[in-house]
């Protein structure tokens, strides 16, 4: 039987991202320490297409601000409802979260980190995770880190949310793969049709 489980209690970090005014346009490099963005949010683990780079030692300074494989990442201004985890085989050991974000670290002996993350995108996590939305001005999770811990969740027993993910996480894989398939046939065909279609005309 499920219980509902006050976040509080599952969750061994927790932390906002840096001031705005602690990352400026003339900190980006072309290569270091990848700095996270919303379109890094748009699936359940991390998706690692673009990225601004700050120095290691400018990561440094950021201590609570950076991430690693095993946290979940959480838009709190923005774009609301985006929740992504860094899978363990991500493409960089850290990452600098944005201030629009912060991050977790669950005590991975009490919950499944994927299963939350998959929790949250569903409908009902993703009402329990707006439930302390901001209606003024810009949209924004209020007091973010703080009514985080304070969500309660049905979640069943660990070994249970590892199964729940561990299926969840093949049919991504699978579905990523399609995609993959899809669009290389896509661009083959097209470069195919191309050369014809122009020598035609």
């Amino acid at each position: 039987m499920n219980k509902e489980k006050l976040l509080s209690t599952l969750i061994d970090e927790i932390s906002m991202g840096p001031f705005g005014s602690d990352i400026k346009v003339d900190n980006f490099i072309e290569a270091g320490v990848p700095v996270l963005n919303g379109s890094n949010l748009s699936e359940y683990k991390l998706t690692e297409k673009s990225f601004k780079y700050v120095s290691e030692e400018k990561a440094d300074t950021f201590k609570k601000a950076i991430a690693r494989r095993g946290d979940i990442v959480i838009t709190h201004r923005g774009t609301l409802g985006q929740i992504s985890f860094i899978p363990e085989n991500s493409k960089y050991e850290r990452y600098v979260i944005s201030q629009s974000q912060f991050r977790v670290r669950f005590n991975d002996k009490k919950v499944d980190s994927k299963f939350i993350v998959y929790l949250f995108h569903t409908e009902y996590g993703q009402k329990k995770l707006l439930s302390f939305k901001n209606h003024v001005g810009v949209p924004a999770l209020a007091q973010a880190t703080s009514n985080f811990k304070r969500l309660e969740l049905n979640l069943p027993d660990i070994s249970s949310q590892q199964k729940i993910a561990s299926v969840l996480s093949i049919l991504d894989h699978k579905i990523e793969l399609n995609n993959k398939i899809n669009d290389n046939l896509s661009y083959n065909l097209f470069n195919c049709y191309l050369p014809i279609h122009q020598h035609g005309q």
